[in-house]
């Protein structure tokens, strides 16, 4: 029960949360990491450890083929926005060697990558999202604040509020990035972290707060009972097609209407929350990936636990060695 994660980067989190749901499945699994950068923080923690090619390479496709086939994957995951169109193409090939892949179909996927597409798809099947517009169809009433977006933005890059046809102008004219113009939220801004079995049928809903967040990535946040964001997480992921791990973000505009602004069909950056909640993400995809039928657990995870999250490092020497130095807490602390 190999485990191909690709674009491993700074997503230490996923691979020693796979090394250890390997241990406990038993199956004496090993976990493959790629990434383009011999320096990739995460790429000392994984078993098996592979220079890949930039996503963006011709032969980047053969290669995630290749690797897969030659260690015998069970499964591959991707770790980032890099490479989440290409995997969800080559699904079917990926399959053909007995390797699944946990993500969208093609069509599903690119909905996901593309904020204008997806915000169009959720509100012709009926769920709440920001009025969102194609520059060059902005309507005359038009309400601001707005924000302008990159289509296929990758956390808080490429975002510009603008509280005026002035500014909007701008800052359309400034970015050099296809756009789109999303009218402003005024609520509370929670996200869900859910997964869905390969037939698109969500298993867990895990609502957390955003406390904190930078660069578009959660620093600080608590999972709350909220029986609402459950359904929210569930109906969006099985509307849109998700398979595997996702990120649902919506904000809460009244007491019954959410509306969502992001899907990102992948772990989310903050997973180490939802685990420690309960949501094992990891271990039920090792039992998809071997055939097990699991039933929805939506609901049942751990109320108040609390993420903060700081930075630490991985060193490397030029002999190609990596270090991590230790961890302790202060005296009389408990971990």
């Amino acid at each position: 029960m190999n485990v191909l994660l690709t674009c491993v980067g700074l997503r230490v989190d996923v691979v020693s949360a796979f090394r250890a749901a390997l241990a406990r499945h038993g199956s004496g699994g090993l976990v493959i990491g790629t990434d383009s950068s011999t320096i990739a923080p995460a790429l000392p923690f994984c078993d098996v450890q592979v220079q890949a090619p930039p996503a963006s390479d011709p032969g980047y496709a053969d290669h995630v083929l290749a690797t897969a086939r030659e260690h015998g994957c069970a499964m591959v995951l991707p770790c980032s926005e890099w490479d989440l169109v290409l995997l969800a193409d080559l699904a079917p090939q990926l399959a053909a060697i007995d390797c699944r892949a946990f993500l969208p179909a093609g069509d599903a996927t690119r909905r996901c990558v593309d904020k204008l597409v997806m915000a169009d798809f959720l509100a012709a099947a009926g769920l709440g999202t920001p009025r969102t517009f194609h520059p060059d169809a902005l309507p005359a009433d038009l309400r601001f604040p707005v924000l302008v977006k990159m289509r296929e933005g990758r956390g808080s890059e490429g975002i510009f509020r603008c509280a005026d046809r002035r500014e909007l102008d701008f800052f359309l004219a400034y970015t050099h990035l296809p756009s789109m113009v999303q009218e402003c939220c005024s609520g509370t801004e929670f996200s869900i972290d859910v997964l869905c079995d390969l037939d698109g049928r969500c298993l867990d809903a895990i609502p957390r707060s955003m406390i904190q967040s930078k660069g578009g990535e959660q620093i600080k946040g608590t999972t709350i009972d909220d029986p609402a964001l459950v359904e929210v997480g569930r109906s969006v992921a099985e509307t849109l097609g998700l398979r595997g791990p996702g990120t649902v973000q919506c904000f809460r505009e009244a007491p019954d209407r959410h509306e969502v602004t992001d899907v990102n069909p992948r772990i989310g950056g903050a997973f180490p929350l939802p685990l420690a909640a309960g949501g094992d993400f990891p271990f039920r995809m090792l039992q998809l990936a071997a055939g097990e039928t699991l039933a929805p657990r939506l609901g049942q995870y751990e109320r108040g636990v609390t993420l903060s999250r700081f930075f630490h490092q991985v060193l490397f020497t030029t002999d190609g060695a990596s270090t991590l130095p230790p961890l302790e807490l202060a005296e009389g602390h408990d971990q």
